[in-house]
């Protein structure tokens, strides 16, 4: 008959020795563990506001061949917001202004959601803040795009020499319109800046005199006396 074994008592060494290695296992454990949630973390995640934007593009080509736009918003969205937008404070003016736009955009009549969106949307990209700057920002839409259609008839496969002249010298006008239409929002806005002249050094030679300031014509005479 086999007797039971009796266990063999662990001296303090031994004892030390097993805390140490369960301690040891704890921590190889957390490390793990930290790393297994440290390497979650830094996986990319996608924005949850961003996720339908990588899912649907906003540009594509269709089987035509003629590239749509997809909007991001509803055109229900844009006139709910319209005055925003234009920067003016009544409906009236801002439909008549983005009607106006419209028109410039799309020479022949089309009242599609996707034109009154794409006038809406065009205006907003210069982002009057009031009438003045709105009225302003619809004329620098026309101008643009008539200028740009004078180009097109210019380069047309089958223009002639003089038609090719007249559309060059009307396009050159517009855009020497439409720059003098951008200084004028950039005065409207603010934006403006003046111009400051330096001077360093000034040189006066033998005989000559200098006056530095600002000085009107007449002022003073050839001998530096003031004028009667």
């Amino acid at each position: 008959m086999n007797k039971p074994q009796m266990k063999k008592a662990e001296t303090p060494g031994e004892q030390s020795n097993a805390g140490v290695d369960v301690e040891k296992a704890k921590t190889s454990s957390d490390t793990r563990e930290a790393l297994q949630v440290s390497q979650r973390d830094q996986t990319p995640q996608l924005p949850a506001a961003n996720a339908g934007l990588q899912r649907r593009s906003r540009v594509k080509r269709a089987d035509s061949g003629v590239i749509e736009v997809l909007s991001s918003e509803s055109l229900t969205d844009m006139l709910a917001n319209i005055r925003a937008r234009t920067g003016v404070g009544r409906d009236e003016v801002a439909i008549r202004l983005v009607q106006q736009v419209g028109r410039s955009l799309h020479p022949t009549p089309n009242s599609s959601d996707e034109a009154v969106g794409q006038a809406i949307a065009t205006l907003a990209e210069l982002g009057p803040q009031n009438a003045t700057e709105a009225m302003l920002a619809t004329q620098m839409i026309a101008t643009h795009n008539a200028a740009l259609r004078c180009m097109a008839e210019a380069m047309h496969c089958n223009q002639t020499v003089d038609g090719v002249d007249r559309n060059v010298l009307r396009a050159t006008r517009l855009m020497r319109l439409f720059n003098e239409q951008l200084e004028a929002m950039q005065k409207l806005k603010g934006k403006t800046g003046q111009q400051k002249v330096t001077v360093e050094h000034v040189h006066v030679h033998e005989g000559g005199q200098a006056i530095v300031g600002a000085v009107s014509a007449g002022e003073w005479d050839r001998g530096g006396g003031q004028q009667p």
